[in-house]
């Protein structure tokens, strides 16, 4: 794509102030502002050479936009124990609300390369083209709209860029950080930059390679950019949100899945060998910890599984067995006004554990094709769609060394009555129980449908779902502590 850039393109500061004033400096507060109206979350990645004068590329647009209304971002600033989390940790956690911006002037494409080209050296774990591909195309199939731009600049013209710096700055621009620097290596940096783009020039998140010869002749092709593209984006956006259809709750797969009708409810644990066991695990499981820790492997725990089926029960001889200071556990709800606002994978991200430590999720992001498939609360694009994204999610935590652990409770129908009624009669357990939990209830045949399905689309060799045989909580218990122990020492 580089070698199709023409660099010889130029225009006079006179004329760029003059094409500003007419009426581009106008469209670009005007674009923002109709898209903060109708909601449209927007992402803008300034990516190219060093010394192509990206900064004042975007101070010169930020002129004429409303400064409350964007967020600039560098990777650059990113602090060590950020840079090994999970390679996607922070983008997520730095997602714009509708309505807002969020800006990079460097991205996940320069932490990539970077990754590439200098690994451990700067803490930085790379990710890789596919993952990337994947992760714009969740956010754009969430309506997220993504502008890519490259600034191109000639080996020649960046040496001359870094004299003018250097000249401009004074002894500060010695102190100017950088992850790293092209300069003297420029045909090694070409080559991997223009693969990148290439593979990574999609229909969903195109880019848009501009020349930085010419410092005005490239302000004004990306603010022109910006106001195409952006009410392009914004057109797009209001028919979407208009075609959306009801949900149906129904799979798009005429399979049917029949595994929960398999799990052995019968088994059971006797009170003196669930104390030796649940002795021995929790021992182990502390060391374990310990262990995981000086290995810098972090671990997720899962919990899904039908309403009293001793979730609780299960995370509380987990946690008995762990330092306080390294895990968290995390309830999860139907998501309040702040986390519908972003997209459905947002909230779990921002628990993703930091480096050697634990996040238990007390009902999880599998909520999307269960909860929000039968209640019908997502039109069934999106929650057919999830099942590939949660993935792709799984895979990317996978690899940037974390232990996986799913559990399914699976309990029978009579089983859960007898527990409903017990919490209704027991005043100390009376607060567990609601209507809603009658209300779901009724519904088992579809939830049984979904979560049949869940489990067959969604067990992975990196994140395989454990379904724990509930009936007996003694035996559910210790099924969990043991998988847990298992999984660690693997990993090990």
């Amino acid at each position: 794509m580089l070698k199709n850039v023409d660099l010889s393109k130029k225009l006079s500061k006179v004329k760029l102030k003059k094409v500003l004033d007419a009426s581009l400096g106008e469209e670009l507060g005007q674009i923002q502002r109709d898209c903060r109206a109708a909601g449209l979350p927007v992402i803008i990645v300034l990516e190219g050479w060093r010394h192509s004068r990206r900064s004042d590329i975007l101070g010169g647009m930020m002129q004429y936009m409303d400064a409350r209304g964007f967020r600039v971002y560098s990777t650059t600033k990113l602090p060590l124990e950020a840079r090994q989390q999970p390679f996607f940790t922070s983008f997520w956690q730095q997602l714009p609300l509708p309505g807002a911006m969020s800006i990079y002037r460097h991205s996940w494409y320069h932490m990539q390369i970077a990754g590439e080209f200098l690994g451990s050296e700067v803490g930085i774990r790379p990710s890789t083209l596919e993952h990337i591909n994947a992760f714009e195309k969740q956010l754009t199939d969430g309506h997220y709209c993504i502008l890519k731009f490259f600034i191109h600049l000639s080996n020649k013209q960046q040496k001359a860029n870094q004299k003018k710096a250097a000249k401009a700055l004074g002894k500060a621009w010695h102190e100017i950080s950088t992850i790293y620097s092209e300069e003297k290596e420029y045909s090694k940096y070409y080559k991997r930059y223009d693969e990148m783009l290439e593979a990574t020039n999609n229909v969903n998140a195109p880019w848009h390679v501009v020349s930085g010869e010419d410092l005005q002749a490239a302000q004004l092709e990306v603010y022109q950019t910006v106001v195409r593209e952006l009410r392009r984006a914004l057109y797009a956006f209001k028919e979407a949100k208009a075609m959306d259809k009801p949900s149906t709750g129904k799979s798009d797969t005429a399979e049917k899945y029949d595994i929960l009708a398999k799990v052995d409810l019968s088994k059971t644990l006797k009170k003196a060998e669930y104390r030796d066991k649940l002795e021995k695990y929790q021992s182990r499981l502390r060391i374990l910890q310990t262990e995981a820790a000086n290995a810098g492997l972090s671990a997720i725990i899962a919990f899904e599984g039908w309403d009293a089926a001793g979730k609780g029960g299960a995370i509380r001889r987990l946690t008995a067995a762990m330092d306080p200071l390294a895990y968290a556990v995390n309830p999860v709800s139907a998501p309040n006004d702040v986390e519908k606002a972003f997209h459905y994978l947002w909230r779990f991200w921002v628990h993703v554990p930091q480096k050697g430590e634990v996040a238990i999720f007390d009902r999880t992001w599998y909520g999307r094709v269960m909860v929000e498939r039968v209640e019908h609360f997502t039109p069934d694009v999106d929650w057919q769609r999830a099942y590939a994204e949660i993935n792709e999610t799984e895979a990317q935590w996978f690899e940037n060394k974390i232990v996986i652990a799913k559990f399914w409770l699976q309990i029978d129908k009579d089983e859960q009555e007898r527990r409903f009624k017990l919490r209704e009669e027991n005043p100390a357990k009376v607060w567990k129980i609601t209507d809603e939990d009658w209300r779901n209830r009724a519904k088992w045949p579809e939830y049984e449908v979904a979560v049949n399905e869940m489990l067959a689309k969604t067990s992975t060799s990196y994140a395989p779902w454990t379904i724990v045989e509930g009936n007996d909580k003694l035996y559910a218990r210790i099924k969990v502590l043991k998988t847990v122990v298992e999984m660690l020492e693997k990993r090990l």
